[in-house]
């Protein structure tokens, strides 16, 4: 079974809080991009052939990145920190430019030192390129819950997965970018509300946003308010979209 695959991978369906939607939109159209753990390339398609980007992906299970090229992508098999792959980009940006984006979807926390990653990644960023890059938050409230319940369990999927080599929350994360040289010019969450139900029961209903939309004119106003300020919480994943220290000191 292929773990991370949409057959039919529909943008217009997505929720306002899916990480998906939320990161292909700080993805600039027609851009020469690099995604690294493409998958089965669902994402990479839709960059494709509703932005109009160029896109070289890079996965690590073969399965999945023989799919992805069954969609007509083109795709290398390995892992981002093994010095062939780097060979291979290396090779890609020399024949076809270095890339306009880097797009890193949920792959930083199975690599075991981010950091060098990260200093890796910035030869093969153009002038004015970005990095959108994508994580859990391990202070979600569930993951709170359970340690406070003296319980640390891994899992298939989701935060917990039993893959994941290193964990962040948002701070932690942005302070690792800021480190390593890139400044974050747009953040963006999706979040699964604190809901007594859900914890009981786990069954969403009558979470404090749910009723906050409810509210008449102000609703979504509100809502968005209190996620704001308590997304440290409520957060499940996070994205942030950075450049260079470099490009940002060129910026006007």
């Amino acid at each position: 079974m292929i773990k991370y695959h949409q057959e039919d991978f529909d943008y217009q369906a997505l929720s306002r809080n899916n990480i998906d939607r939320l990161q292909l939109d700080m993805i600039p159209g027609q851009s020469h991009v690099l995604e690294i753990g493409c998958a089965t390339g669902y994402m990479s398609e839709y960059l494709a052939k509703e932005k109009g980007c160029t896109v070289f992906g890079v996965e690590s299970v073969q399965d999945q990145a023989e799919a992805a090229r069954k969609r007509g992508l083109e795709v290398i098999i390995g892992t981002i920190d093994a010095h062939d792959t780097q060979d291979m980009i290396t090779r890609h940006t020399k024949e076809h430019g270095l890339f306009q984006v880097i797009f890193m979807s949920q792959v930083i926390e199975h690599i075991a030192d981010p950091a060098a990653t990260l200093h890796t990644l910035k030869k093969w960023l153009g002038p004015g390129g970005c990095l959108v890059i994508s994580t859990c938050n391990i202070v979600h409230w569930e993951c709170r819950l359970q340690v406070l319940m003296g319980r640390w369990e891994y899992q298939d999927y989701g935060i917990m997965d039993r893959n994941h080599l290193r964990f962040f929350t948002i701070k932690s994360f942005r302070d690792l970018l800021e480190e390593c040289d890139y400044i974050c010019h747009d953040f963006a969450y999706s979040f699964q509300d604190i809901c007594p139900f859900k914890i009981l029961f786990d069954t969403r209903i009558m979470a404090p946003s749910d009723l906050l939309r409810l509210i008449p004119v102000v609703g979504m106003k509100m809502r968005r308010a209190y996620t704001d300020l308590f997304k440290n919480s409520l957060a499940t994943q996070f994205v942030y979209k950075a450049v260079l220290h470099s490009d940002d000191e060129m910026t006007p």
